[in-house]
């Protein structure tokens, strides 16, 4: 199961020159109990003028076959090697977004069936996910994970990953001039998980 589920919560460390103070303000007075971002939540995002933006997770995308009804899916993540394509290409040549997250989830398969495991900054800051974003007509604006090949670490749980930038790589990213990732340079250190599937959490408010 590919990235599905992040953390967003306060967090300490440092803070990418292209991110506003007005944005640095807001993320400092996040939560300190982090809050799960699940597909098609809302989720505050940082835009190519480094300002916050709330949007909500996922591109949708109608399936073929509707008969009664036009029905929709929730594309969450967008593959590095697929950027190219019909869904991705406009928005990864125009509408680019980092998105900033304590911590992000793959499932392994465990003894009581699949359990998350859960990684993050082992310096206890942000990390600055590589994202794209479009307007919805129903739903506003909303963003897509870009997702890239694993590091050595995340390759026995799943053969793709977040594409975790480091600090120097944001504003080449968001001013277009960088169009490959390939396993992220950032540190990444993992836990075990708690199942928070199995638990009906309160998402609460943004701000």
């Amino acid at each position: 199961m590919m990235c599905t589920a992040y953390e967003l919560g306060k967090r300490g460390g440092s803070f990418p020159e292209r991110v506003t103070a007005g944005a640095v303000r807001t993320l400092l007075h996040l939560d300190e109990a982090p809050r799960i971002i699940r597909p098609t939540t809302p989720a505050l995002v940082i835009a190519p003028d480094g300002n916050i933006r709330e949007m909500a997770w996922g591109f949708r995308r109608p399936v073929p076959g509707g008969k009664t009804k036009q029905l929709w899916r929730t594309i969450v993540n967008s593959r590095e090697d697929k950027l190219g394509g019909r869904t991705w290409s406009r928005a990864f040549l125009e509408r680019r977004c980092v998105i900033p997250a304590s911590g992000f989830y793959e499932w392994v398969n465990g003894p009581r069936g699949k359990m998350p495991m859960r990684f993050s900054d082992p310096g206890g800051g942000f990390l600055w996910i590589a994202g794209i974003w479009e307007e919805d007509r129903e739903r506003g604006e909303v963003f897509s994970m870009i997702t890239t090949e694993p590091t050595n670490a995340i390759a026995p749980i799943h053969d793709r990953m977040p594409a975790v930038l480091v600090p120097e790589q944001i504003g080449p990213f968001i001013d277009g001039d960088l169009q490959e990732f390939g396993p992220s340079a950032a540190a990444l250190v993992w836990s075990e998980g708690e199942n928070f599937l199995k638990k009906d959490k309160d998402q609460g408010e943004l701000f």
